[in-house]
């Protein structure tokens, strides 16, 4: 922020000299940025934070002096005469959007004459980097960057039936700011808008309307002074472009509190220098001010946090300094928050208060910091874990906005489920929150598509949202998707059965249970893991795939794994190799496309044949010789015995039931 040194030691006594203020306010946490002469003054520029709105003038400048060099602060105390008729005979005040402005108020001054400022007015403003306007603007101007509470002035006779309207914006109004450059613009219906009986007059909190600002010829003015809801004024900026220093201190915060003392400063200011009467009364409406709220302190725990040994007395000199009100028990300082500081709502914000005035360059450091990493929290090391697996089956990690159209993650919903939808303004162009991963991963498909890449495998951790009878969900997932090839899902589920060996050992049973998937697979199913489903995979149906403009087919899984990686490495127990070899026999069955291989396995596995080990399937093959809506299915049997090797006669004799089972239940048809 840009101060003038002359107009900062107006409020001090004694004054302070353009080094010492650099200094004692880079002590309270404001460094000097800047430095340099005008005229008979110095303009210094000092960096804010965002939590400080009530350091954005030259007041509160002076305030944080005074409190860290035991200055006194000499703070303007206006003193008005209401010799007019009532303000309610020339003005009327709605306001309609309490939360987003909890307090308008409204005065009157009539027979004004606009005019040059005084030189004294002038001045501070021209050392600050302003240019003067006129005694009415300028007055504005100068209690925004005296006391931090921005302030408007509308012309009295160009406010249609005299009525002020705090209101939102109805989409398709126009409305023209003020400034020499300045261009229309149309309203949306997300602004909050300050409104006469016909028309938006001002963007609340942003900027004023060229149709309703002070000229030459006013002579009849509205004082407005409010607050504003920092998010609705930041959004009305963001959305056209258009930024003040009135919004800049709004985004910041301004205490209702605040609100009157600033509008008397104002009036005082414009009667003095434009004479004219002011009306009795104020045109008033917004929510009750806030009770002021307190905060306490433990001594002792500013001892432990700091190290530093301050007795009790001097900690309450500092906060009483600061204008904290502070009050001890022995124990406890109870502290009364000043309206002006929003920031402080903790303990631990009064410590640091008390530090700032003790100083920071007094607090001793140690020669040595003693640090003890944390450990990797589980699920951390399970998603690396996993993502290496996946970079290691040739997927490429994506990482993408949340944020897609409508029209993309309409395909992704189950019944009953609806979008969760952000305000257009802030998601520039995609307004809808993600139900699916998929919708990114395929965006992404079709841009590399684009640039001619044929072949994709892509993965990404997530969340997804929707809406279900008014409740919100969000959800985290991994989802996967590649190109669909001639061996269907296989590759696919290889990969998830690697991803559920890593995740739950090396005897994890993955299973894919066709005909539950949602509606954008076709066909697809439940993956389980140990029997607990855990998401979906198959093939992503067409019309999931043609809001991308992907003609070709795509597999894809999505996976709601958190609650194993939790506990993650799994338990591992340890076995001991076979001592004997095994016998394998293969297995090549024709049976029905619609026939699971789960089943099949399932089915051999519950036969309970001696010594047999495992189950496995090998291949499925489509072409010549399979009649349509058929597959030939090979599989391996394999047998052990743990005490001895085996002869081929003890496992032949075992096939024969095997076969007889393929034959009656699945009606296969045995090749080989």
């Amino acid at each position: 922020m840009y101060t003038s040194v002359a107009w900062i030691n107006d409020y001090l006594d004694p004054p302070a000299t353009d080094q010492e203020q650099a200094d004692l306010l880079t002590q309270a946490g404001f460094p000097l940025e800047e430095r340099e002469e005008v005229a008979d003054d110095i303009r210094q520029d000092f960096e804010m934070t965002s939590n400080r709105g009530d350091c954005t003038c030259h007041v509160g400048l002076a305030r944080e002096i005074a409190a860290a060099s035991n200055r006194k602060l000499l703070a303007p105390a206006p003193r008005l005469v209401e010799d007019g008729d009532a303000v309610e005979n020339h003005a009327e005040v709605t306001n309609e959007c309490l939360k987003a402005c909890p307090l308008y108020t409204a005065r009157v001054i009539r027979g004004v004459k606009v005019a040059p400022s005084p030189s004294h007015i002038a001045s501070r403003l021209v050392a600050r980097g302003d240019i003067p306007r006129n005694n009415i603007v300028d007055a504005t101007n100068f209690v925004l960057f005296e006391v931090g509470q921005p302030t408007h002035v509308f012309d009295l006779d160009k406010l249609a039936g005299g009525k002020i309207i705090v209101r939102m914006a109805r989409a398709g109004e126009r409305f023209l700011p003020i400034g020499e450059d300045a261009v229309e613009i149309e309203l949306d219906g997300s602004e909050l808008v300050i409104a006469d009986a016909e028309k938006p007059v001002a963007l609340a909190g942003v900027k004023g309307g060229a149709l309703t600002a002070v000229t030459d010829e006013t002579t009849n003015i509205l004082v407005e002074a409010a607050t504003f809801d920092p998010v609705a004024v930041r959004h009305t900026s963001r959305r056209h472009n258009i930024s003040s220093d009135s919004s800049f201190r709004f985004e910041r915060w301004v205490s209702p509190s605040a609100v009157d003392p600033a509008a008397e400063r104002l009036v005082e200011l414009i009667l003095e220098h434009g004479g004219g009467t002011l009306s009795k009364g104020v045109c008033s409406q917004g929510a009750p001010l806030p009770e002021p709220h307190q905060v306490q302190m433990r001594p002792q725990r500013f001892r432990d946090l700091t190290g530093v040994p301050l007795d009790d007395d001097t900690m309450i000199g500092y906060l009483d300094r600061l204008g904290f009100q502070p009050e001890s028990d022995g124990k406890l300082i109870t502290t009364t928050v000043p309206c002006h500081r929003g920031d402080i709502a903790r303990e631990v914000d009064l410590i640091e208060e008390v530090v700032r005035m003790h100083g920071f360059d007094d607090i001793d450091m140690p020669d040595e910091m003693r640090l003890r990493p944390a450990a990797m929290p589980p699920a951390l090391m399970c998603q690396r874990a996993i993502s290496r697996l996946l970079v290691g089956a040739e997927f490429i990690e994506s990482v993408t906005h949340t944020l897609v159209s409508e029209r993309e993650g309409s395909a992704f919903l189950k019944d009953g489920e609806s979008m969760m939808r952000v305000e257009a303004a802030c998601a520039g162009g995609d307004a809808c929150l993600r139900p699916s991963i998929l919708a990114s991963l395929l965006r992404v498909r079709r841009f590399n598509l684009d640039q001619g890449m044929r072949s994709l495998s892509l993965f990404e951790w997530g969340s997804t949202f929707h809406t279900r009878d008014d409740a919100r969900s969000e959800k985290r997932s991994l989802s996967l998707l590649c190109d669909a090839d001639e061996d269907g899902l296989r590759p696919l589920r290889g990969v998830m059965e690697r991803l559920a060996s890593l995740l739950c050992g090396p005897t994890t049973n993955l299973e894919i249970d066709s005909g539950e998937s949602p509606g954008w697979y076709a066909p697809g199913g439940v993956v389980r893991i140990n029997k607990t489903p855990v998401g979906w995979a198959g093939r992503l149906s067409p019309e999931a795939t043609k809001n991308f403009g992907l003609d070709q087919p795509m597999m894809a899984a999505e996976l709601y794994i958190d609650e194993f990686m939790t506990n993650w490495p799994p338990d591992i127990e340890v076995h001991p190799l076979p001592a004997y070899p095994a016998i394998e026999r293969d297995l090549s069955a024709i049976v029905s496309e619609s026939t699971a291989w789960q089943s099949i396995r399932d089915g051999i596995t519950g036969l309970d044949l001696p010594s047999l080990e495992s189950v496995e399937f090998v291949t499925a093959y489509r072409g010549k010789g399979i009649d349509k809506g058929h597959k030939s299915l090979t599989l391996r049997l394999r047998f052990r015995a743990d005490e001895r090797t085996l002869r081929s006669e003890e496992v032949d004799e075992h096939m024969p039931g095997v076969i007889e089972l393929l034959k009656s239940r699945f009606d296969a048809e045995i090749r080989a």
